[in-house]
């Protein structure tokens, strides 16, 4: 999905709608962080391995991570 495409599927819900993603093990979390990052096709195929790696080489694309810091919370939480 490119940014584009994404616009154009929040687009159709509420402004006010919370954004969320999956929790580490269950449940979600709150989106707090967007960044810009390097990456590259990951080459291991195992099914638990995402699809792109941190890229550092010329041919690494430049990708937007959302992600929360929630699922870095402490045991104490």
């Amino acid at each position: 999905m490119i940014i584009e495409e994404l616009i154009q599927q929040l687009q159709k819900y509420p402004k006010n709608s919370r954004v969320i993603v999956q929790g580490y093990e269950d449940g979600y979390d709150e989106v707090s962080n967007v960044m810009e990052i390097s990456i590259q096709p990951n080459t291991s195929h195992e099914w638990y391995n995402g699809k792109y790696i941190n890229g550092d080489n010329v041919a690494s694309e430049t990708a937007i991570l959302i992600f929360s810091n929630d699922r870095m919370r402490g045991s104490n939480e």
